[in-house]
């Protein structure tokens, strides 16, 4: 008798423990079976934040459960997604891999993680839309700068932590997000894999399509016009801060330099700061409301979907209060056209 109590009291423990720190959820994106790691803060009566950490190439989701654990305990929900296993960009075998590149080949990442921000909104009613952030490693890292590009209009900042990022050189790739982007970049002098320099260590190349973290501060300053540098020496001996800014941009580019350091997550004494809460400190600064009202989510929950079709049917059957957030086509008049435009807007 006193066994099985035990037994049922573990079953119970262990039943809440996976619900406060590790769901794991499947979901189906682009026809394709997708998983993703959930950890809940144990506080949701307010809203709260939601960090989507993504792991580097070849490893898995379930190793980066003590970011996961640590951002949990600051307040956030944090989703761990898992990418697909693919043959890797050097072509010496299959490994997990992030579709940064946009290898058609491969998973549509963007529109994974688009899903699940969705499940997440729809699930747990106490995720703030306006506070999502991404924290990328390396392969992560890539994708985090691919999110910036392709759905910004979703989330609010962006963290690379030695990843760099990817631009297609057809001239259309990355040009307007119609938004200032927040972006926190740390990388290491001395990285082997993903190089600092262009042209320097590691595998880039000069003026190929991976862009280092030195390109990445030129394009994102022409984006944004960048036309003031803040240097912080305070770090560390080896760790120094370069803020971009401008009078007329909302947002900065922020950049912690590792004098000397590798392919490592950095966090610690050697280095003077930890990778997470600087991604944490950083994503904070900012709400997706800062930049951008997204004009289909008439209902301002943070999904695109028939119930915002719904609000704008209900306002044109039943006559309510002139509310021109709705005149879509912008011709002072609110009418089936202005129906078409949002449905073409969200299922489209």
């Amino acid at each position: 008798m006193l066994i099985s109590k035990i037994c049922k009291f573990l079953i119970i423990t262990f039943l809440f423990f996976d619900y406060q720190f590790a769901q794991e959820i499947e979901i189906v994106s682009g026809g394709n079976e997708r998983s993703f790691r959930v950890n809940l803060p144990s506080d949701t009566n307010d809203p709260i934040p939601l960090m989507i950490i993504l792991h580097g190439l070849g490893e898995t989701s379930a190793a980066w459960y003590g970011v996961a654990s640590y951002t949990t305990n600051q307040g956030f929900a944090t989703v761990r997604p898992e990418s697909g296993t693919f043959l890797s960009n050097s072509g010496t075998g299959n490994v997990k891999l992030w579709n940064a590149i946009l290898d058609t080949a491969r998973f549509d990442d963007v529109l994974f993680i688009s899903d699940v921000i969705d499940y997440m909104l729809t699930n747990y009613d106490f995720i703030d839309h306006d506070r999502i952030y991404v924290l990328g490693s390396s392969n992560g890292g890539y994708m985090a700068y691919r999110l910036a590009c392709d759905l910004a209009y979703r989330i609010t900042s962006f963290t690379s932590v030695i990843g760099n990022m990817f631009l297609d050189d057809d001239g259309l790739d990355c040009i307007d997000q119609d938004r200032d982007i927040p972006i926190l970049h740390i990388h290491g002098t001395e990285d082997p894999i993903n190089s600092y320099y262009p042209g320097g260590n590691g595998v880039d190349i000069l003026d190929d399509q991976y862009l280092t973290i030195i390109e990445s501060i030129e394009f994102w300053s022409n984006y944004h016009q960048y036309d003031e540098m803040e240097i912080d020496t305070v770090l560390s001996d080896v760790s120094i801060r370069y803020t971009y800014s401008s009078d007329s941009a909302i947002s900065n580019f922020e950049h912690i330099k590792v004098v000397g350091g590798g392919h490592i997550y950095f966090y610690g004494n050697s280095y003077g700061f930890s990778s997470t809460q600087e991604a944490i400190d950083y994503s904070l600064q900012y709400k997706l409301s800062d930049f951008i009202i997204n004009q289909e989510d008439v209902n301002d929950d943070g999904l695109f979907n028939i119930e915002d079709i719904n609000v704008v049917v209900e306002y044109l059957f039943d006559e309510l209060p002139s509310n021109l957030s709705y005149d879509f086509n912008s011709d002072q008049n609110i009418d089936i056209f202005d129906l078409l435009i949002i449905s073409d807007l969200i299922f489209y």
